[in-house]
């Protein structure tokens, strides 16, 4: 495929930036509507038309990226409102940590059927801490590990359930731990 060309690219710039519109990348593959450069070429605003990142958008920033808004909204409105009609919504903080932080945090997964589950891996260690924990499971909960469960209640435990099945391998030694029957 030939390189592109764009005989009507209009650049406006000084000593510290650019504005271009109609520009092709360094690749030749795309052509941008608009792109505004800073002078580090690695601080950038590109709004594409064609190519490999046809109506994509990208920022690209080598410091940080700050958005500051809602001062002026009610409590109850949005300020900030992001949207993907189809595909993935990545936050990804490579060699930093990620903190979300709310008056309230609500995590909702909303699809059904093979879809709708939430999902939470850690390398090393889960920890909830609140006043109260609720685990509602409307079909089963199941807590599982290969090493140690304790269940610890200071004031008192308390386990309730119509049919209570309860096994220890320290009481039969022909039973593996976590065998029942």
């Amino acid at each position: 495929m030939a390189e592109k060309r764009n005989f009507w690219t209009q650049v406006w710039s000084a000593m510290n930036g650019a504005l271009s519109f109609g520009g092709l990348s360094p690749k030749g593959d795309v052509t941008s509507s608009v792109e505004l450069k800073a002078l580090d070429g690695r601080h950038f605003f590109d709004m594409t038309e064609d190519g490999t990142r046809k109506a994509w958008t990208t920022c690209n920033t080598p410091g940080a990226f700050q958005v500051n808004c809602g001062e002026d909204l009610g409590k109850d409105q949005h300020a900030v409102f992001i949207n993907s009609e189809n595909g993935d919504v990545i936050i990804r903080a490579r060699n930093g940590k990620l903190k979300l932080e709310g008056l309230d945090v609500q995590i909702s997964a909303t699809g059904t059927g093979r879809e709708g589950f939430a999902e939470i891996t850690a390398q090393q260690d889960l920890k909830i801490v609140a006043k109260n924990v609720t685990l509602n499971g409307k079909n089963s909960i199941k807590l599982v590990t290969s090493g140690i469960l304790t269940l610890d209640g200071k004031l008192g435990l308390q386990i309730l359930g119509s049919m209570c099945y309860g096994s220890s391998s320290s009481t039969n030694s022909r039973k593996k731990p976590g065998q029942i029957k």
